[in-house]
């Protein structure tokens, strides 16, 4: 009787074991299919992507000489480089003479500044636009110093601190980690000589700090800016809306924006003043 009982008793055991196993066994593979169709989708998505970029380049090269010369060795080219050119054909003289001036700088200063004024400055601006900034040039990777270095012409009037600059300075203080840290915007700003503090996300605190001169930078997310992330300046007010100076487009730096637009954009903030 009671090698009986202990029989069942393994039995049961067994069984328990068994079935434990293959529970585990199921779910793991589902998890992996899971995770495995996921990063397929993914990474279909980001190639879909790019293939969409070089299509619709290749139909303007019909048309247009230089695109058709970037094209012809678009295998050289970074893709993200090409995608952003397929989002902002004012990065067309860059782009064509990309592979010449590949980690060269060609200026030590911004131009003419004034005080008080704001100037647009863009990472793909052929004076400072293929210095290395990380493992990219500044076109790419550089809309952080690139804002910063206008935050920081308009508030102490001094046009020698361009975007490659901040850009060196960011990663050799350990401010670049695979992107801008934040942490440039208020620990690096005391070398420049001004002071950046981060200010809640709402109209009033915007505008009080606009009215003080202080203008603002902001980490945005995916949307009118942005695929992934990007930095871009407040830099005053008009008709009641918001002047932008976005480092990467010309284009929409010479649109106002209203706050309902960019409020769920925005990722973080911080205003800027003299020390």
């Amino acid at each position: 009787m009671k090698k009986e009982t202990k029989k069942k008793t393994k039995r049961k055991i067994l069984i328990f074991v068994i079935i434990l196993v293959s529970i585990i066994f199921i779910r793991t593979e589902y998890y992996n299919y899971k995770f495995n169709h996921q990063y397929k989708s993914a990474e279909e998505t980001i190639n879909n992507k790019n293939i969409d970029s070089i299509n619709y380049l290749e139909t303007l090269a019909n048309e247009n000489p230089d695109i058709a010369k970037i094209m012809k060795n678009k295998d050289s080219y970074p893709k993200i480089l090409l995608e952003m050119l397929s989002r902002n054909l004012d990065m067309t003289d860059y782009v064509l003479n990309y592979l010449d001036y590949k980690g060269q700088v060609f200026s030590n200063d911004i131009g003419k500044v004034t005080k008080g004024k704001y100037p647009l400055l863009l990472q793909y601006d052929t004076r400072w636009g293929y210095g290395m900034y990380g493992d990219d040039v500044i076109a790419i990777n550089g809309c952080g110093p690139t804002s910063l270095a206008m935050i920081i012409a308009g508030l102490t009037g001094r046009n020698d601190i361009t975007p490659y600059d901040i850009a060196t300075y960011s990663y050799q203080k350990g401010y670049y980690t695979g992107g801008t840290s934040w942490s440039l915007f208020t620990e690096g700003t005391s070398k420049y000589g001004i002071i950046g503090t981060e200010i809640p996300l709402s109209k009033a605190s915007i505008i009080n700090e606009l009215e003080q001169n202080h203008p603002i930078i902001c980490s945005m997310k995916k949307g009118d800016f942005t695929t992934t992330g990007h930095i871009i300046t407040i830099v005053g007010t008009k008709n009641k809306q918001f002047i932008i100076n976005d480092p990467n487009s010309r284009e929409r730096s010479n649109e106002l924006w209203s706050y309902e637009t960019l409020e769920p954009q925005i990722r973080n903030l911080w205003s800027f003043r003299l020390k």
